[in-house]
C-alpha cells in the first residue's frame, strides 16, 4: 500500500494545536513537580476518562498513549504507579511487516493496584480488585480479584 502525504508545514490549523495541546499537556502530567491531586486534571484533557479522578492516585513518569483516538477509562480507588506505560495500540504483524494497528480502550476497573513500572501494550481490561506486579507486561484481559506478574503477565492467584 503506498500511499503519498503531502507536506503541511504552511499550514497551521485547529486540529494540528489540539494535537499538540495534548501532548504536551500529556508530558507535562509526568512531571514530579505536578503535585499528584493535579495529574488527573491534566489527564482529562488528554483523554483519559475517570469515574471519580479525586479517588485516583497516578505517579510520575506515567504515560498515556492517548494520541490515536482511544482511550484510557479509570476507576474509583485505583493507584497507577511511578513509571507505567499504557500504550493503547498494538502493531498487527504481517509478511509485509507492520501496516496496522490493534487499537483500542483500556479500560482500568475500580480498586486496582498497578505496580511501578508495568507496561500495558494492548487494548485491555483490568477486572475490579485486581493487582499487578511491578515490571509487568500485560498483553491480556486480567480477570477481577487476581494478581498478575510477570513478562507476559501470568496468573500468581486469586484475591478471594
Amino acid at each position: 500500500m503506498n500511499s503519498t502525504h503531502k507536506a503541511s508545514y504552511n499550514k497551521i490549523n485547529l486540529a494540528f494545536f489540539k494535537r499538540a495541546t495534548k501532548f504536551c499537556l500529556l508530558h507535562i502530567s509526568r512531571q514530579f513537580f505536578i503535585p499528584p491531586t493535579l495529574r488527573p486534571f491534566l489527564l482529562k484533557f488528554c483523554g483519559v476518562k475517570f469515574k471519580n479522578s479525586k479517588k485516583v492516585f497516578i505517579g510520575t513518569d506515567v504515560l498515556f498513549d492517548n494520541l490515536k483516538n482511544t482511550s484510557t477509562i479509570i476507576g474509583e480507588n485505583v493507584t497507577i504507579t511511578t513509571g507505567v506505560k499504557i500504550l493503547n495500540h498494538f502493531p498487527i504483524i504481517s509478511k509485509e511487516g507492520v501496516t496496522e494497528y490493534e487499537l483500542g480502550n483500556v479500560k482500568i476497573k475500580d480498586n486496582v493496584f498497578i505496580g511501578m513500572n508495568t507496561l500495558i501494550v494492548k487494548p485491555i481490561t483490568i477486572g475490579k480488585n485486581s493487582v499487578i506486579a511491578a515490571g509487568s507486561v500485560l498483553n491480556s484481559d486480567v480477570p477481577p480479584f487476581t494478581i498478575v506478574g510477570g513478562n507476559p503477565a501470568k496468573h500468581i492467584r486469586n484475591m478471594n
